[in-house]
């Protein structure tokens, strides 16, 4: 596996791959399981899977999975202060339709997301790399990680939702996601004001920021 960004956080991404079951307060070393994963056996049900990259804190997390109780949750997220902090707030509210994963999320789509398995993906405010030189760590520049996010989305329904206040990194993450021939670009819901806010859109829309989203559906080829 090449990977452009790469940096010793990184590689200590891949040697700590860790996930968090909620249902059973469980830590899961990622290392010995032979993926890809089984969501039934980690959730316990078929309910339809959604992730979201980079759940920071973990407020659009808990929130849908507080309204979607028919939903099974997996927030990814690099930061293990962050990912212990949103296991405190799932665990006030009672919530197991949820899991937390300490990981490079292309890495984690890569090697333990099975095939057309994933009816959402949720990338909210990634990080912006805005210096030139740290642009070749930004997530969409990353062509694993669209071509597993393809690869793994439910080939009849996966959407893909991303939002920034970045505007030439909107403009990057739009112009690579409309090349990808298995997209199509959502102009209706892009512009749905009517969903969960995470904690970075609250306070961006605080400060009077432009926010930016943009909507895809994997293509129904079936």
């Amino acid at each position: 596996m090449s990977y452009s960004g790469s940096n010793d956080r990184y590689w200590t991404h891949l040697a700590n791959i860790r996930l968090l079951r909620l249902s059973d307060n469980e830590e899961i070393d990622l290392r010995r399981f032979e993926p890809p994963l089984d969501w039934i056996g980690l959730f316990g049900n078929n309910n339809p899977v959604q992730i979201e990259v980079g759940c920071g804190k973990g407020r659009f997390l808990v929130e849908s999975a507080q309204q979607n109780a028919n939903v099974n949750y997996i927030g990814i997220e690099n930061s293990w202060k962050y990912v212990l902090r949103t296991q405190q707030r799932l665990k006030k509210h009672g919530l197991t339709n949820a899991c937390l994963v300490y990981a490079d999320a292309a890495y984690f789509a890569q090697n333990y997301v099975p095939d057309h398995s994933i009816q959402a993906y949720h990338i909210y405010f990634p990080d912006p790399w805005p210096k030139d030189r740290h642009q070749k760590r930004r997530l969409f520049n990353n062509p694993i990680w669209i071509d597993q996010a393809v690869r793994t989305l439910d080939s009849r329904e996966g959407h893909l939702f991303v939002a920034t206040d970045f505007t030439d990194y909107f403009v990057q993450i739009k112009h690579r996601l409309d090349d990808t021939s298995q997209l199509i670009y959502l102009p209706e819901l892009s512009q749905d004001t009517n969903y969960i806010q995470t904690s970075f859109e609250i306070k961006y829309r605080t400060q009077g920021r432009q926010i930016y989203r943009a909507v895809y559906r994997i293509k129904n080829e079936i």
